[in-house]
């Protein structure tokens, strides 16, 4: 056991980790770094399943939370993971960041009209090392989490819309209405009517209403003025409450319009029956351009640590609460999204 210097932050729990370690049990990734007692190694948290067994043994890790505290006691930088690069940019996370590329563009839709050898080699990767890499880091094929994703979107779909079974199928990504209802029987126990009857009452109009969560806070109003300055005109429209725009997508033109829920964290999309076929991939687009799938509590705590962004920071998120309790009292937002809009038409046709 290596002699431990005065001041050497050790994590106590070294025995459950290395428990862990050899039962390949998933865990979460706290940002530790592993330091081999017998050849005095400093190695990242995660090492390929092999190394991570051959060095878990009794007494032979000791953890620590920086990478200076290991080299005060005289441990030195693994020469083969490499910690001193940024996390996830080393050669050992390359299927970590060929998974997340791959998971992107299956929620984005690129497997409902294509295969998996088509979006392997757009990822620039043969379609075996694909199935690979998404089996190793997320535990599925390309083609079952394409069918979850399909799935979360056809279950929305029928319990937030009236749209007819068959367009249902069609808008979450199927390429029949017997495989969706054979595959929602399997999941679900259940036929998909009986998840309608389930779901809450929705009333057919001219518009799919969707409903994209997101974690809080998010300064809505800021947002809004940022798209305003940038908007482009004929396509796009930004006003107090919401954004509004024409989309041409994979041969189908419409309208959407994205307003603030003022009773949850969401937003409340309206789209045209007309883009139904392309729901999944505007979806997707949809949360990118609003960033809705970031940690707004990491990004500020980080950011906090900087003492030029520190006060912006804090005032930026006192905004945000004021304007999630403002929104809850805004009596036109419901109504200025019930009705379609009234864009103009694009001169020509516009990607989303």
């Amino acid at each position: 056991m290596a002699r431990r210097a005065p001041g050497a932050a050790l994590d106590r729990s070294c025995a459950a980790r290395s428990r862990r370690l050899l039962r390949r049990a998933p865990r979460p990734r706290p940002p530790l770094r592993r330091r081999i007692l017998r050849r005095r190694h400093d190695h990242r948290y995660l090492l390929p399943p092999r190394l991570s067994r051959a060095h878990a043994g009794r007494g032979r890790c000791e953890f620590f939370r920086r990478a200076a505290e290991a080299e005060r006691v005289g441990f030195r930088a693994c020469l083969r993971c490499r910690p001193e690069l940024a996390p996830g940019r080393a050669a050992i996370d390359s299927l970590s960041r060929l998974a997340a590329a791959a998971l992107a563009r299956i929620d984005a839709g690129d497997l409902n009209d294509g295969s998996v050898d088509a979006l392997a080699g757009r990822l620039g990767v043969s379609g075996r090392h694909l199935r690979r890499a998404l089996e190793a880091e997320l535990g599925a094929t390309p083609v079952e989490l394409a069918q979850t994703r399909r799935l979360a979107l056809a279950k929305q779909l029928l319990q937030d819309t009236a749209l007819p079974l068959a367009e249902v199928a069609y808008a979450a990504g199927f390429a029949s209405v017997r495989r969706f209802n054979a595959l929602v029987q399997q999941r679900f126990g259940r036929p998909p009517s009986a998840l309608r009857r389930e779901g809450a009452e929705v009333a057919a109009g001219d518009a799919i209403e969707l409903r994209l969560d997101y974690r809080p806070p998010l300064d809505w109003p800021a947002l809004l003025g940022f798209l305003r300055g940038r908007e482009v005109a004929g396509v796009e429209h930004v006003d107090d409450h919401g954004y509004t725009r024409i989309v041409a997508l994979g041969g189908c033109v419409g309208w959407l319009r994205v307003d603030a829920d003022p009773a949850r964290p969401a937003l409340r999309v309206r789209l045209a029956p007309e883009l139904a076929p392309q729901l999944m991939p505007i979806v997707a687009r949809l949360r990118g351009l609003f960033d809705l799938d970031a940690h707004p509590d990491a990004i500020a705590e980080h950011l906090r640590r900087d003492p030029v962004l520190r006060d912006s920071v804090a005032a930026r998120r006192v905004c945000a609460s004021r304007a999630r309790s403002t929104a809850s009292n805004w009596p036109c937002a419901p109504s200025s999204a019930s009705r379609s809009p009234s864009a103009p038409r694009p001169p020509c046709a516009h990607g989303s």
